[in-house]
Parts: C-alpha cells; structure tokens; sequence
C-alpha cells in the first residue's frame, strides 16, 4: 500500500463549496433497517431493458430466490430480498409479503435465506466470475445502475491498466461510501482486487476526499494485508464535484477522457464502493443484491443514519423508522441536493441506486427564488467542472438550436448542478439541459432506426445479389465441366475452394459487424443510460444471425469438400 497526494497540474477546472451538511448522519453506527412486511420490486432499477418475471402469483420465495431474469444484454436480474409469498406481478415491479406467524400452515415468519455456491475469485475462471455477476443483479450502486458484469466486459473491447475505485462521494449529505469503507474497507479492497482481474488491471487507485479519516484510516490498514496488486490511496481535496468519473481521472491520472468517451478510452474502468462489495458478496458468498447501504439524513428526522436497507422497502415505512417528523417535512429527495430528484410519493420503495434520502424542512432546503433574466456575468462558465459554455447551452436550449447544442458539447454536461448553484439569476440551468438532451436522444433513436431500416434493406439488397452471383457461377462451372469432362475433378476442387474462401470472407464481416454492434449498444448504454436500446440490441441480433448463417455455409461447404 502507497499512499499518494493531489498534483496541481492534473486538477480539473471549475467545482463548488456546498456546505457538507455529513456529519449529522455519521454520529450513529451503521444498522439495519426492520425487515420490512411488503416489498415492492421494481423490473427496472438498472439501465436498459427490464428484467423478466420467471415466478408466479403464490409461489413462496426466500430472500435470495430469483424472480427475474435479464431480458437482454444489457439487464439484471432481481432476487427476492425477504421471504414470503408472490402476491402481485406486472409489467412495472413484483410484490411479496412476508409470511405470518401461523400454527394452521407451518410458516413461522422468519427471513429464510437462498445462496449461491461460494466461488473462490483467485483460482475462478473469467467466465464463471461474470455468469455470477450477471445472475447476482449487481449493478453499480453509485449511478445510473450499469449492469456490472457488462461494465466488467470492457477489458474485450479496450486495453485497461488501472481500476479506480471512486470514494470521493463528494455530494452534500450522502454519507454511504464514507460508512462502507469505515466497516467493510478490507472487503471493499477485496471486490477492487476482483474487478481489476477481471479488467486485467496493472494496478488499483482508490481516490477519496479529505473530509472522510475514518475512511482512509480503515483503507490504509485494510491495504496492509497481502494483495495480488499494489493499491495506492490517494486523499484529495474536498471539492464538488471531484466524484465526477472525468474529474477524478484527472485528479489520479492526469487523464483526459475525451470528449463522448469512456474512461475505458484512456486506459481506466471506475467502481464506487458499494458496488465493489456488492460484488464480493455475490462471488465469495454467493449472496444476490438483495440489499444496500442507505443514508437517511435531513432536518426532518430525529435520528439520521446509515441504514442496511432491504431493496423494495417502502421509504415512508424507513423514514419513520429513522424518526420522520411529518408535520416538519418539506421536500424528500432521492439522492443528493445538487443532483438528487424531489419524490412526491414517501411509498416509493427503495432501490439499488438509492444511496441517500434527504428529508429536508423548509428552512433547511427553501425554494428557489423566481428566475430571473441572464446577467451574462460567466460565473456559471468559471465553476463547470467539464469546461463547457453553460451560458450558450442555455441559450441554445431555450431556443431549441440542436446542431448548436452538439457542437458545443452538451452530452458532456455531467449534470452536477454547479452552474446552476452558482447562477445569480437562479436560473435552473440543469433542467433546461435535460430537457435538450431528452430532445436530442429521441432525434438520435429516430435517425438510429431510420439508419437501421436502411442498412437492412441494402444488406438485403448485397444478399440476393450475392447469392444470384453464386448461382451464375456454379452454372458457368458445371458449363465448363461439360465441356472439359477430363479437368472435371480438378475444376470441382478449384471451384470448392473458391467457395470456402468466398465463404470465409463473409463469415469475418459478420464478425466485425457482431463486435461493432456489440460495442456501439455497450458504449450507448454506458453513455446514455436512459436511451431505448431496444433498435441497437435488434441490430445485434440481426448480426448474430447472419454470423450463425454464415458459419453454417462454411461449416458444410467444408464437409462436402472433405466427403
């Protein structure tokens, strides 16, 4: 273990000073939330496509026993997270209650447990450490829930020599990470060891700010136990918002990713800490997703915590747990107050990307005041953290000016909320971002599928063109053979051959276009997460069929060759 300090020459521009408001839900230890009675699963907590229900109305299920599988490549799967019965399945979530004590069928209310067969990471094969990844429902626990097994298969698509693990957690109020590491840090360093084999990483970053020493303290004595690769913990200054994948990078690597890439483009693959022990979980101990590290914190509660929390549990049922003060509630937001969404129903249940629940009073949180018209004083250019013209996206925005948009850049826009924080008119800049972008992915799946329609009409068009051009070549070769029955047998095999490699020609351009597909539905969800991938994953589809078509022609072109 190393432990490693910020450079000035790889800081990235711009950020924020909120106030940190974290210590009011760090005062208590971590403990677990009651297990709640009824919980409501929803199909979609990942990006992509939902998952499946493979389980009926009344069936009885364990926490662990899995209800849902992945509809697609990109998707995961949802396990029960409390034992009972099935009562409710639609297309939008699935519903269980737990069992009640009762002498007439046996059922005694417990929390009955089902886990899968413990794999030992070091000695596991690739494959069998993604197969488990993908049926444990690990997604990543800190965003927008990327399926983590597809994030792991990155290393078949980009060369990777460094994992990051992001501990910045530079939000306001949002406190999870920060308790994660200071419990589990030895297990956290353990799932990073874990993702870096997969990734085939050289060595393991852990990048985290300077308002956590309890955190660096449990990481630097967790670092000290023997580890297959080198880990450096690198303290940063606190600053929102270094947490930021981009901003990190540059802050640990000196590392620009480009403009609409991946960190994967230079050479990184980022996982947050409640993701890495996620995935331990589901690999040492064969336990699905069934739970997650919450912070409850606000004014609006009388005891602020860190809570282990149930997925589906309602959140009205956890903030009452946590000591909700109804007639003091204002706001209730999911997530933090620079990047977070105000909810309107306290019954939502709880998910895997719900790392944080603020319930905030009206003093504690106000409303902001009446917009008023743009100064053009720049401040809001001076504090973007993606060096972007937040003034002119604005302007663009309002004036629906799509091709301005995407030249300057919009889909960089991480969306912190710093410009808007900063902005003296109050201007809520952020949402006139979203909504472009919403404007913009719709125009880009609608041009996708027009692309789409065309490739397949001219990809049609080359096929029985193809295939006509084979046919008049096989009757001009048996013309010949007439003609010349004495080089028969030598025409046979020159006109065999030829086919074999006419053949393996076509077979090596359906690969590329399964690997191009692969990599373009990959690089979209990653990118845009909440874009409709279903035109890109029939465009992968589409291309491993003409992929099994083509290697059943070579297939039998060689059989009947060697017959």
């Amino acid at each position: 273990m190393s432990r490693g300090f910020e450079l000035h020459d790889r800081d990235f521009p711009g950020g924020v000073y909120p106030p940190e408001r974290k210590t009011r839900s760090t005062e208590r230890p971590l403990s677990d939330a009651p297990l709640p009675d009824r919980v409501i699963l929803p199909l979609s907590q990942h990006s992509g496509r939902p998952a499946v229900p493979c389980v009926a109305v009344g069936e009885q299920v364990n926490t662990g026993t899995l209800l849902a599988q992945p509809d697609s490549m990109i998707s995961s799967a949802l396990h029960a997270s409390i034992s009972g019965k099935v009562v409710e399945i639609n297309t939008a979530y699935i519903v269980i209650e737990k069992n009640k004590v009762s002498e007439g069928d046996g059922s005694d209310g417990e929390d009955n447990e089902t886990r899968l067969k413990r794999l030992d990471w070091r000695t596991a094969e690739p494959e069998a450490l993604l197969e488990r990844l993908d049926i444990s429902g690990v997604v990543g626990l800190g965003g927008a829930g990327f399926p983590t097994q597809v994030k792991a298969r990155v290393r078949e698509r980009h060369s990777l020599d460094t994992l990051v693990v992001n501990a910045a957690e530079c939000e306001p109020y949002i406190t999870a990470d920060d308790v994660t590491l200071r419990y589990f840090a030895a297990d956290v360093l353990e799932g990073a060891q874990l993702m870096a084999k997969l990734a085939s990483a050289e060595q393991i970053i852990v990048g985290i700010e300077d308002n956590k020493p309890e955190a660096v303290a449990a990481l630097e004595a967790a670092a000290l136990n023997a580890l297959p690769l080198p880990v450096v913990i690198n303290v940063i200054e606190t600053r929102y918002p270094s947490g930021g994948e981009r901003q990190l990078i540059k802050k640990l690597l000196g590392r620009e990713v480009p403009s609409g890439g991946l960190p994967a483009d230079v050479g990184v693959l980022c996982h947050n800490p409640g993701t890495l022990l996620a995935v331990l979980h589901a690999v040492r101990d064969g336990a699905p997703l069934t739970s997650r590290i919450v912070t409850l914190t606000g004014n609006a509660l009388m005891r602020p915590g860190n809570y282990r929390v149930r997925l589906g549990t309602p959140m009205r049922k956890l903030l009452q747990h946590a000591g909700l003060k109804d007639t003091e509630l204002n706001t209730l937001i999911h997530g933090g107050p620079m990047m977070g969404v105000a909810l309107a129903d306290l019954d939502t249940p709880v998910g895997k990307t719900t790392n944080c629940l603020i319930a905030a009073t009206a003093d504690e949180l106000p409303a902001p005041p009446t917009e008023a018209p743009c100064i053009r004083c720049g401040a809001c250019e001076d504090v973007c953290p993606a060096s972007l013209l937040p003034q002119q996206l604005h302007w663009y925005a309002r004036a629906g000016d799509d091709a301005r948009l995407e030249r300057y850049h919009l889909f960089d826009c991480i969306e912190c909320g710093a410009c808007s924080y900063v902005c003296p008119s109050h201007i809520p800049l952020v949402d006139d971002y979203r909504e472009a972008k919403a404007r913009l992915r719709l125009k880009h799946i609608e041009a996708t599928k027009a692309e789409h329609a065309k490739h397949r009409f001219e990809f049609r068009q080359a096929r029985l063109a193809r295939e006509e051009a084979e046919k008049q070549a096989r009757r001009e070769a048996r013309l010949a053979r007439a003609k010349r029955p004495a080089q028969a047998g030598t025409n046979d095999g020159d006109t065999a051959q030829a086919d074999i490699r006419s053949l393996r020609i076509a077979q090596t351009a359906a690969k590329a276009a399964v690997r191009k597909a692969e990599k373009t539905l990959a690089r979209t969800a990653e990118q845009d997460p909440q874009q409709d991938l279903s035109d890109l994953e029939t465009q992968l589809a589409t291309a491993q069929e003409n992929l099994k078509a083509a290697d059943a022609k070579l297939s039998a072109a060689r059989q009947q060759t060697t017959s």
